[in-house]
């Protein structure tokens, strides 16, 4: 491969000032591009003899489209809500809000809604287990490190921490519950078991935002998984799965979200930790 030569030749100044004020030159013009390209000396010459307003607007154009990116969607109809454009990003920030996200859950959540109605007692029992378990897992990836692509941006934003804990909780309830309570409407049954639900759901967020910054989002999460899952099993197996959301339950699991919520409050400084979990 044979070495480009250096050019021999240079544009004189009024070529370059007739080529930065886009005068024509009808023979020249092509010849001019050519060389600026294979002259670095013309290069530093045709920067000198540019309008430095020129440069500068097109910096700044550069600039605020790479350091300023576009808003999403619901980002946009946040903001015409009246909240403000940083909160709202911190907000759609949160992994629940993510399209694989939401596709999972609302595949998820369609396939044991279909069980419940198709298949009678496995199919409730599918879907008992799912749908609380569905904001759980959305506020553990929220807190999560290795979840959040986010997490580095959440540790070190100078917002509270409990203000923070609210903007991504709620980000997680409003994706999940309008999927599941949607699915739960046709399960079969009383009505009430399609919200019967909420509680243990409740409950389950409450503990998780409780517990995250003693043993991690991941472990927590898990761990009353497993409970649930167990328990909602258990259930089937001995009578009715209907038994782990009957009345009684109902009430257990509104003190124990009660509980855990008072917790929350009273040890406002342990949520600096969330997001630091990995």
């Amino acid at each position: 491969m044979s070495r480009q030569s250096t050019p021999t030749w240079h544009l004189d100044e009024a070529t370059l000032r007739a080529y930065v004020n886009g005068r024509p030159l009808t023979v020249v013009g092509a010849s001019v591009e050519a060389h600026l390209v294979d002259c670095p000396d013309c290069r530093i010459r045709l920067g000198e003899v540019m309008p430095h307003e020129v440069v500068d607007r097109a910096w700044s154009a550069i600039r605020a489209h790479v350091e300023t990116p576009r808003r999403s969607l619901p980002e946009r109809l946040i903001h015409r809500l009246g909240i403000s454009t940083e909160t709202a990003r911190l907000l759609v920030a949160v992994p629940a809000f993510r399209g694989a996200w939401l596709l999972g859950l609302f595949l998820v959540t369609l396939f044991a809604g279909l069980a419940a109605l198709f298949t009678g007692k496995y199919g409730l029992v599918l879907f008992l287990i799912v749908a609380p378990l569905a904001p759980v897992a959305g506020v553990a990836a929220s807190f999560g490190g290795d979840a959040d692509p986010c997490h580095e941006l959440v540790t070190v934003t100078p917002h509270p921490a409990a203000r923070m804990l609210m903007l991504r909780t709620a980000g997680v309830l409003v994706t999940s519950l309008p999927i599941t309570l949607l699915a739960g409407l046709a399960l079969p049954g009383p009505a009430w078991l399609g919200v019967a639900w909420l509680t243990p759901a409740a409950a389950g967020v409450a503990l998780t935002l409780l517990l995250t910054p003693l043993f991690g989002s991941t472990v927590t999460a898990t761990t009353l998984g497993a409970f649930w899952s167990v328990g909602v099993v258990t259930a089937a197996r001995v009578s009715d799965p209907v038994e782990a959301v009957e009345p009684a339950m109902q009430l257990i699991f509104t003190l124990l979200t009660l509980v855990a919520v008072t917790a929350l409050v009273l040890r406002q400084p342990s949520f600096d930790h969330l997001g630091r979990q990995s």
